[in-house]
């Protein structure tokens, strides 16, 4: 004779829950509120990435830095803009990526052609739901070969 299922040790009637099934659905509303909280940030992150590589791409051909250097800041600063209260108690919105352009390194070597860039941004972080903020730093230095390509004799 099989005993009902409410008898075997460790199981619960059919409405219950269960603490394994309790443990999952914590961690994954946890799981969830971190990806709602820091997914945003590291999504522009990875786009900073993406213009540093765009402008390391285009230095091949245009060996003008300064106007280069400034240019990439002013695509940074347009990635994304955040909620901010100033010293007067204003709300205000900023740029998320707040460089300025004496803040990077633009560094370019003939042999072999190099160019590194560096810099770091620091941006808050905000955690909706229990009301705190933090800060958390970026440091991006990154060496791009710039020798123009190759491709042989032409035909």
């Amino acid at each position: 004779m099989i005993p009902a299922a409410s008898a075997l040790p460790g199981r619960l009637d059919e409405r219950g829950v269960s603490w394994v099934t309790a443990l999952l659905v914590t961690g994954l509303a946890a799981a969830g509120y971190l990806v709602w909280v820091w997914g945003p940030i590291y999504l522009v992150h990875y786009e900073v990435k993406q213009v540093m590589r765009n402008f390391a791409n285009q230095a091949v051909k245009n060996s003008a830095d300064a106007p280069q250097r400034e240019a990439m800041v002013r695509q940074l600063a347009t990635l994304d803009r955040i909620d901010f209260v100033d010293e007067y108690g204003r709300p205000a919105r900023v740029p998320a990526v707040n460089v300025r352009p004496e803040q990077v390194v633009w560094e370019r070597t003939a042999s072999p052609p190099t160019l590194r860039i560096a810099f770091e941004y620091t941006r808050p972080v905000r955690y909706p739901l229990i009301d705190r903020e933090t800060e958390v730093t970026f440091q991006l230095d990154q060496t791009f070969d710039i020798s123009l390509a190759d491709w042989g004799a032409p035909r």
